[in-house]
């Protein structure tokens, strides 16, 4: 996984300072590759504005995070793109469940402090890329998830 879960049940402060610091680091191996890179978008801001790459844009939800009042939803969002950014290059136009995936994006937002009842109504919505979505009701989904952890 290129993006970090909070696997060990860190602090969610201390896992969002790490994940910020891979974000960086690969902003900083990138910008000094790609000299056209630089040329276009000399600091970090723009880059995070303008550049459409995984990195950026949990730069840009982390930052959503820590500004917004409904922190539950910036959390899930969160969430959401670090899986995605995680399995983006094999799976995201995949029509094939994944159970291995499926349990990876539960078990991520069980490690951002996210309450069970709320998972299972993400893990069914359209939030959710189709082969990591539970296509089942809600209590059910609930039932499945609450084996997993």
């Amino acid at each position: 996984m290129k993006y970090i879960f909070n696997t060990s049940n860190k602090p969610l402060k201390d896992y969002l300072f790490e994940l910020k610091e891979i974000c960086i680091i690969e902003h900083e191996d990138n910008w000094f590759k790609e000299k056209t890179h630089t040329k276009l978008y000399p600091n970090i801001e723009d880059a995070k504005a303008k550049v459409a790459k995984p990195h950026y844009w949990i730069l840009n939800s982390i930052d959503e995070y820590e500004e917004s009042d409904n922190k539950e939803a910036a959390l899930f969002q969160l969430g959401q793109l670090v899986f995605k950014s995680n399995y983006y290059s094999q799976k995201l136009t995949s029509e094939n469940e994944n159970l291995e995936a499926k349990k990876d994006l539960v078990s991520s937002l069980l490690s951002l402090g996210l309450p069970l009842d709320k998972i299972s109504e993400q893990i069914i919505s359209m939030d959710t890329p189709k082969y990591a979505r539970l296509e089942v009701p809600k209590d059910e989904a609930l039932a499945i998830i609450s084996k997993w952890s």
